[in-house]
């Protein structure tokens, strides 16, 4: 199984997990739901912030007990979209080897939640990047992992983790003076288990990085060839389109000189 994100999914998480990022004295984390298709594959389609969460500790996320009944409502509420998966940050002073993983906090939210799918979202601000560095997506496998809960550790300690392969698919990237890493898992209703991450805005951000194109430098005239960009390099497009995708590209460049 993987979870694919579209549209401007990735992005909105992006900007909300930086807008909730720790000033110095506060423990701030931030808590959202996505919403798109749930059959087979999972794909999410936009992203509806939530709020923060509570109790931020060294490494566990303590949800608000708000979550629940917000997560209840938007299932009701919102009929034309399915509920695919939550999402929250982990923001951090500096990058380890285990930043975007769960903690026993985040497993026992996952089973208090029964969500199918919870998206990690690991952030630091460093202060040695340029605060002028453009957004910049890229995979990278990594191993993956299944976790399971341990009845007597605190919601700070890790879980018990077991390997489940060495070809793990997560989303790692840069932008202004922050570096971030996206990992997604997937409750069995006894274990977090990894699963492989895609979005087409990596596709489309790798693609046009290749290209020379900036995203953020391209004029408001290229929007409309970027969204068809975006929509031909989904997962389930990329052969249909894979014809009609560098004639976009030359769109898009033509546009974006000056």
């Amino acid at each position: 199984m993987h979870l694919e994100l579209i549209n401007n999914t990735l992005t909105t998480m992006l900007l909300d997990c930086i807008s909730h990022y720790p000033k110095r004295g506060q423990q701030k984390e931030c808590f959202g739901l996505i919403f798109g298709e749930q059959d087979g594959t999972a794909v999410g389609e936009y992203t509806f912030p939530v709020a923060n969460v509570l109790n931020k500790t060294a490494s566990s996320v303590k949800a608000n007990e708000k979550v629940n009944d917000i997560v209840k409502e938007a299932r009701k509420l919102v009929t034309t979209s399915d509920f695919v998966a939550y999402y929250h940050s982990h923001p951090y002073d500096e990058i380890f080897d285990e930043w975007a993983d769960p903690s026993m906090g985040d497993l026992r939210v996952a089973k208090d939640i029964n969500s199918n799918i919870e998206v990690i979202f690991a952030i630091v601000k460093s202060k040695d990047v340029d605060k002028n560095t453009t957004l910049k997506y890229e995979y990278l496998t990594d191993m993956q992992y299944r976790f399971f809960e341990e009845k007597n550790a605190k919601d700070n300690e890790p879980p018990k983790a077991e390997l489940m392969g060495k070809d793990g698919h997560i989303i790692h990237g840069h932008y202004r003076d922050y570096d971030f890493a996206v990992r997604a898992y997937k409750w069995t209703g006894s274990a977090l288990e990894e699963i492989k991450l895609y979005s087409s805005e990596v596709e489309m951000s790798l693609l046009l990085y290749e290209q020379g194109q900036i995203i953020e430098e391209l004029p408001k005239e290229a929007m409309y060839h970027l969204k068809k960009l975006e929509y031909s390099l989904r997962l389930a497009n990329k052969d249909k389109y894979k014809e009609k995708i560098p004639y976009l590209i030359e769109k898009i460049k033509s546009v974006g000189v000056k």
